[in-house]
């Protein structure tokens, strides 16, 4: 009885801890810019689950991006809260679109793939791709 009793112990632990936001590199959304609103998830308590989510029909898309030559366009990203942002890879690589602090993110996108993303909270967000971190970085999310 006891051989169960730990895993399942270190397992309820390890789902506390991550609710919680065990580290800040999956806490928060990327920081607003000095003078903007700064997204409810940053804030004390707020879940950053709220903030973006995986959107079910791309082809739905009020916003979309490019990827293409490593590079995503338009850069910024606009769109109103709820908007579905799609990204469409025509790399002949995979890419995603990933928040830098790793709480929202594409699968990997391959060539011709669309993924997309709705976010719930207006703020600014930084992005990447996480296939490519080194050279596809520091890209904008502008959510109003």
């Amino acid at each position: 009885m006891r051989r169960l009793a730990l895993p399942l112990l270190a397992l309820i632990a390890m789902a506390a801890l991550a609710a919680c936001g065990g580290t800040a590199a999956t806490n928060a959304p990327a920081t607003a810019s000095a003078g903007a609103p700064q997204p409810a998830a940053s804030q004390p308590g707020a879940s950053p689950a709220a903030v973006c989510a995986t959107a079910e029909a791309p082809a739905d898309a009020n916003v979309t991006v490019d990827i293409k030559d490593f590079a995503y366009a338009p850069e910024p990203v606009v769109a109103k809260v709820g908007d579905v942002i799609a990204w469409t890879n025509s790399d002949s690589v995979p890419h995603t679109a990933s928040l830098m602090d790793g709480s929202c993110t594409t699968d990997q996108l391959a060539t011709g793939i669309t993924g997309a993303l709705v976010f719930n909270v207006a703020g600014t967000y930084t992005y990447q791709c996480n296939v490519h971190p080194s050279q596809m970085k520091d890209y904008t999310i502008e959510v109003q």
